[in-house]
């Protein structure tokens, strides 16, 4: 290690005037670059932005990644920055002898050359809502007045977007509500022009509804008590035609016919003679074992007998016609109940449609009045938003540019100490290059080494 130190230290005596040459070569051209270079000015604006909680309903945002949020909007306002809308106005402003459009155009180019959007020095657009607009150029006058005017119409382009986003959301929610409003009319003049035309049917429709107490009125109610009524009307006629299928087998027996107890009722004719039948026949029983055949008394009462058996089926014949009378018009009582129950169930089937209709009625009015009463708040939120001035509640002006007073490129002072250190380094590096390709012995260790014998005296270089 020693002899590798001692052989370097002989190279760099020994190529001494080689690295003073390639030292001071590379020195002397960074120092020339150093103080030839001229020099370049920056002037910057800082601005602040809050990612905003916007009160217009169109512009609302439901993402909860603030970060993405925040890198997508500051990259949106680079773009703004860099956009033709701002850098057009910006070169108007500047260069007005600029009329033509290539002109235009070139300038722009220019423009985006030295102008820059970027966050905050070892910051990025993710970790940081500041961000800064710089622009350089080789006068520090030009570069603070492309600067400011740049921020100026930076300001008054985003002012005028924010406002536009305003003014449409205002206009379109306004639109809407009208359009919302119209139609809840309309649906609610349908639900009116029903309930006057349907005033009288409209109770029956209420009281369609299940949960009804016993108070109610209408179609069901009558249907029931009809139903009821034409059942017992039926149980009734039953009953009749069983007594009326009874009373002509009576009628037709060539005997004394049988009484329905039912047919018993005091002063009635039936029940007169029946006692008088019943009479006769005791009395003739009682007369037969005393008496012969022709025993006239006796003639008498069989002949009493006959004439009240034929009265009682006579009279049992006229109850007969009353009854098939009081059959058929229990029978013309069935046919026109029938006939009012079917009206009824057609009635409540009509009421129920109607009642369909009305409830969907009801309901697109509802919903129209929902739609119309939810755009309504909307459309006042956007007016709230339109209220505000969006630029100063959400993006500030921290720092307005201004001339610079030193340029931040070239720095000269580290171009220079920069010229030493590769003057330094490339010095050492020729020499060492040169050493490599003379292959001459020059020193009393490599002429022993190469030699293998020793050396007895030198002669020093002259």
């Amino acid at each position: 290690m020693q002899n590798i130190f001692r052989e370097f230290v002989f190279i760099l005596f020994y190529r001494l005037p080689l690295f003073i040459v390639v030292f001071l070569t590379v020195f002397i051209i960074s120092l020339i670059f150093a103080v030839t270079l001229p020099s370049i000015y920056r002037s910057t604006a800082k601005f602040s932005l809050v990612i905003p909680q916007s009160f217009d309903p169109l512009q609302q945002e439901s993402s909860y990644d603030y970060r993405n949020r925040v890198r997508r909007f500051l990259q949106d306002q680079k773009e703004l920055i860099m956009s033709n809308r701002v850098l057009t106005k910006v070169v108007q402003e500047i260069y007005p002898s600029a009329n033509r459009q290539s002109a235009i155009t070139q300038k722009i180019n220019d423009l985006r050359e030295n102008l820059d959007v970027v966050p905050p020095g070892g910051e990025s657009f993710e970790g940081s809502s500041v961000f800064i607009v710089e622009f350089s150029d080789h006068s520090p006058a030009f570069a603070a007045k492309i600067a400011a005017s740049v921020t100026e119409n930076y300001l008054a382009t985003y002012r005028e977007i924010s406002q536009g986003k305003s003014n449409y959301s205002h206009s379109f929610f306004q639109e809407q509500t009208q359009k919302l409003l119209k139609d809840m009319r309309e649906k609610e003049n349908k639900v009116r022009d029903f309930e006057t035309k349907q005033a009288l049917a409209l109770l029956e429709i209420l009281n369609l509804g299940e949960g009804k107490s016993n108070a109610e009125v209408g179609p069901n109610v009558l249907l029931t008590q009809f139903l009821r009524n034409y059942h017992e009307l039926q149980a009734e006629l039953a009953g009749l035609q069983a007594s009326i299928g009874s009373l002509e087998r009576e009628s037709n027996k060539t005997g004394i016919p049988a009484v329905l107890p039912e047919m018993e009722v005091t002063g009635r004719a039936i029940t007169v003679f029946k006692n008088k039948v019943a009479q006769l026949q005791i009395q003739l029983n009682e007369m037969k074992p005393q008496f012969k055949e022709n025993f006239e008394p006796m003639k008498q009462v069989e002949q009493e007998l006959k004439l009240s058996v034929d009265s009682l089926k006579n009279e049992l014949k006229r109850s007969l016609s009353a009854q098939k009378i009081t059959a058929n018009s229990i029978r013309a009582r069935l046919g026109q109940l029938e006939k009012t129950i079917q009206s009824l169930k057609d009635r409540i089937q009509t009421i129920a449609q109607e009642k369909a209709t009305y409830q969907a009625l009801l309901q697109e009015f509802n919903i129209a009045k929902e739609a119309y009463t939810r755009t309504q708040a909307q459309m006042e939120q956007s007016r709230m938003a339109q209220s505000l001035v969006q630029d100063k509640q959400f993006l500030t002006l921290i720092d307005k540019p201004a001339i610079p007073v030193s340029p931040f490129k070239p720095n000269r002072g580290l171009l220079a100490f920069g010229g030493l250190i590769a003057g330094i380094f490339l010095g050492i590096a020729a020499a060492l290059t040169v050493d490599h390709f003379d292959h001459r012995l020059k020193t009393i260790y490599v002429i022993e080494k190469q030699l293998n014998v020793p050396v007895l005296g030198s002669i020093p270089s002259l």
